[in-house]
């Protein structure tokens, strides 16, 4: 039988929307259909995306457009479309939904798909339309968490199923490492938005250092906020205990993950994390923000550690209970590794999407 053609329509930039889909291609859904990538957005596509359609011999096309401006990309988009005649279009860039409906529903043979990755209370307006369009007018729609789904569902009516697909981790590359160093490192990974909560982590770790002062702190990632935080760093005198790693391909973020001994995702806004779960994947003891879908996660003090959100002394507390107890961390970060494997699968994932578009 000959394989079905899927477009996957991702943002060209850093962001959630990679994590997701390359994980998604090196497993068996990868090997059952022709996948092609629409990068689309206001920055080039990184390198790294590009390095990973090489290693896995995936089609891909570039959008790139500028703020505000939509008739030549949309239009772009659609010439896409036409020429590569996609059964399925799985959208995780919420721009090009209506446009991957109209399409689909013209076509007649083929199913547009829309993957929700914005957290429902952080959503603008325009996001906040193009959710209500799609639960209308897609085929479907993926919510990563049943929590997430929930929100969803008390916003807004959906008038097309609704489905649950969890992200997947590929836990043969994320493995843990024994550390037989004296020296304590933590870090934390993320897209540097308004939305990762870097001034707590820096304020927190300025108490920590206090039981610690030998630590230090590897943050990795770029964006809008890297010069503000990087400028609070040196207001906090912490130059010296603090490293900016910037932008880390996939075998930088495994090296990353493996040399650190406690990983934090200070947040105040997910959807569901991938980072999380690369770190649970690689056994380390994870400590991030109470909010409702890091709950969905973790279990304090079972698979990780919880802190009251934006609060620096208990994201400190928290810390140094962690560094404190060396054999429990451990134990939890073994937990942790378990529950990603019997969750979070590449298997699983991967599974789900095929019942999708199948």
């Amino acid at each position: 039988m000959e394989k079905r053609k899927v477009i996957h329509v991702i943002y060209s930039g850093l962001g959630g929307h990679g994590h997701v889909l390359f994980p998604l291609l090196e497993g068996k859904f990868g090997e059952e259909f022709i996948n092609i990538i629409v990068f689309y957005g206001v920055e080039p596509v990184i390198p790294a995306y590009v390095l990973r359609c090489k290693e896995l011999g995936i089609t891909f096309h570039e959008i790139e457009k500028k703020r505000g401006q939509y008739i030549k990309p949309f239009r772009l988009y659609r010439e896409i479309l036409k020429r590569e005649a996609p059964h399925a279009i799985l959208v995780h860039n919420s721009e090009l939904i209506i446009s991957s409906v109209a399409y689909a529903k013209k076509a007649g043979a083929c199913k547009a798909y829309y993957v929700e990755h914005q957290d429902n209370k952080t959503k603008s307006l325009t996001l906040r339309s193009l959710s209500k369009y799609a639960l209308k007018r897609a085929d479907a729609v993926v919510c990563l968490s049943e929590n997430f789904k929930q929100e969803l569902l008390k916003q807004f009516k959906a008038s097309v199923p609704v489905k649950v697909i969890s992200n997947g981790i590929n836990t043969d590359k994320y493995i843990p490492v024994i550390h037989h160093k004296e020296t304590i490192c933590i870090g934390m990974a993320a897209r540097m938005t308004p939305t990762k909560d870097h001034k707590t982590l820096l304020n927190a770790f300025k108490i920590l250092l206090k039981s610690y002062p030998s630590a230090t702190l590897e943050i990795a990632g770029s964006g809008d906020t890297l010069l503000q935080t990087q400028v609070m760093c040196t207001a906090l005198e912490l130059d010296a205990s603090v490293r900016f790693l910037g932008l880390l391909d996939e075998k930088e973020m495994i090296d990353f993950y493996q040399k650190i001994d406690v990983f934090v995702l200070a947040t105040t806004s997910e959807t569901m994390s991938t980072a999380i779960l690369q770190a649970m994947s690689c056994g380390l003891p994870v400590l991030t923000s109470d909010i409702e879908n890091n709950a969905v996660l973790i279990e304090h003090e079972r698979t990780g550690w919880l802190y009251t959100d934006q609060n620096a002394v208990d994201l400190a507390v928290q810390l140094k209970a962690i560094l404190d107890n060396r054999e429990k961390a451990i134990a939890i970060g073994k937990a942790a590794r378990q529950e990603v494997i019997e969750n979070y699968s590449l298997e699983k994932m991967g599974q789900s999407y095929t019942s999708l578009i199948e």
